[in-house]
């Protein structure tokens, strides 16, 4: 079951690590021109999160800011509080969207501008 359509809420990561497969980190780099190790920052900030199951597979997609760039992470949550990166890419036109509508309602500013 598949929970897109769930809306963006406000998300305060507090994760005491991270991992990744290094293939799907080097297909990243490859394909989405970012790499796992430079979006880690961007946990340190507060994002937007919904669900987005995939393969039966609790998953997330988190919106947050990267050196001024706005990126979409897609993560699965791990035993330890750990967050397993899947992918990473540059947020779309909506996403961008609902990430500064939904911090500035909050009243934090977003970071990239």
């Amino acid at each position: 079951m598949r929970s897109d359509d769930e809306s963006f809420r406000i998300f305060v990561p507090a994760f005491r690590g991270f991992t990744w497969d290094e293939v799907k980190r080097r297909i990243n780099i490859e394909g989405h021109g970012i790499d796992f190790v430079d979006i880690l920052p961007a946990f340190g900030m507060p994002m937007i999160r919904k669900r987005s199951d995939r393969n039966g597979e609790l998953r997330y997609l988190v919106i947050g800011d990267s050196n001024g760039r706005e990126i979409a992470v897609a993560y699965k949550e791990e035993a330890g509080n750990v967050c397993r990166i899947i992918s990473a890419r540059q947020a779309s036109r909506n996403e961008r969207a609902a990430y500064r509508t939904i911090l500035l309602r909050e009243g934090d500013e977003p970071r990239s501008r």
